[in-house]
């Protein structure tokens, strides 16, 4: 470990002592960067920090030096790694917050960088709030966004799942450790995310699910991410804390609506009456996220010599013209795969280059 950074262990005994919470944890460590280890710590002026009381000062005395070691010799057996507000691999977005963790426990074989969306709901979704969530999520990732969420029963298991099935990035943020599996019928749908994602938790591993523990991750979910859809959610469910925390973030908030006389949606419209997006189409949120995407016919330079293309992205902008084609119709006369090729015509559409119109019709921009 880079010698100018906090030891992980220090880090991580810091984070087990009550009442202290991530934010004195990242002060005290701000304030004393070139701290060695525990004992090291004890000697320094502490009531320097502020809201480092006498009660918190008696509690860094008697906690355990050792916490943070034992945790970190769990890490390698549990292929986990512990990435810390200091480390070059903290996602930029998340230390954006004022209570950011002061470090993630992160296992599988996914990546904490690139763009994400956080995409959560009720756990007793309707088969409309199911179907649009994955309709939604394939949409987004075929567009190049990742699928953040909570792993919870509902909308936030079949977000994860629309991911994996459209082999995007997803990330789980638990509100439990890393290794415990919560809900249990998730099982199968936990193991094939460590294969291509991530589950990432500041709680250590061994910690059970905690009632507190899942309004406290919920900050995690929205700071990971460029924007949160909620997709049907009650009013007073827990997806609107994930939907507040981003408003606090300052970052977009999209809300798919339902019927009008459904309960599950009555959160979602209650967003919508106060500002959120409403989102009918993959193009409302990519609109907001991705600036070159909002761009109209003539206003936009000529992307095709700024933007690199694939050969395969010139053949399919060689072959568009200003008029719409049926997405059937571009895959049989360029003998494409029609999965891959909305996969394709959706990055064109990212990169402001491609309009799409209604049934799947696409021209150039």
């Amino acid at each position: 470990m880079d010698s100018t950074l906090p030891p992980e262990g220090v880090i991580i005994t810091l984070g087990e002592v009550p009442g202290l919470g991530s934010r004195k944890v990242r002060a005290l460590l701000n304030t004393f960067p070139d701290v060695t280890d525990w004992r090291d710590l004890l000697e320094r002026d502490l009531t320097r920090v502020e809201g480092i009381s006498g009660t918190l000062i008696e509690r860094l005395r008697a906690a355990d030096p050792d916490t943070g070691l034992q945790i970190l010799e769990q890490l390698p057996r549990l292929n986990t790694r512990y990435v810390h507000y200091w480390h070059e691999d903290y996602p930029v977005q998340l230390k954006a917050l004022y209570d950011a963790p002061a470090g993630l426990y992160v296992r599988g074989a996914g990546s904490l960088e690139g763009d994400f969306l956080a995409v959560v709901g009720t756990r007793q979704p309707t088969p409309y709030g199911r179907d649009q969530t994955r309709r939604l999520c394939q949409e987004l990732v075929a567009a190049g966004l990742g699928i953040v969420s909570g792993f919870a029963r509902g909308i936030d298991t079949a977000a994860h799942r629309a991911a994996l099935e459209t082999e995007g990035s997803t990330i789980a943020v638990l509100g439990c450790g890393v290794d415990v599996v919560y809900p249990m019928e998730n099982r199968k749908l936990y193991h094939e995310l460590l294969e291509k994602g991530l589950a990432v938790s500041e709680y250590p591993p061994g910690t059970s699910p905690d009632g507190h523990h899942f309004p406290q991750r919920n900050r995690i979910i929205s700071g990971l991410s460029l924007g949160a859809l909620v997709v049907e959610a009650g009013k007073g469910s827990g997806a609107l804390i994930t939907a507040y925390h981003t408003l606090d973030q300052d970052r977009e908030v999209f809300a798919l609506p339902g019927r009008v006389d459904s309960a599950k949606s009555a959160g979602c419209h209650e967003l919508i009456q106060k500002g959120a997006k409403l989102v009918g189409r993959v193009e409302d949120v990519l609109s907001e996220l991705i600036p070159p995407y909002s761009a109209r016919p003539g206003q936009q330079i000529d992307l095709l010599r700024e933007v690199d293309l694939t050969d395969t992205e010139r053949e399919i902008m060689e072959y568009l013209t200003g008029e719409p084609v049926l997405v059937d119709r571009i895959a049989e006369d360029l003998q494409r795969d029609i999965s891959e090729l909305l996969g394709l015509l959706l990055h064109l559409e990212m990169k402001g280059l491609v309009v799409q119109s209604a049934g799947k019709r696409f021209a150039q921009a």
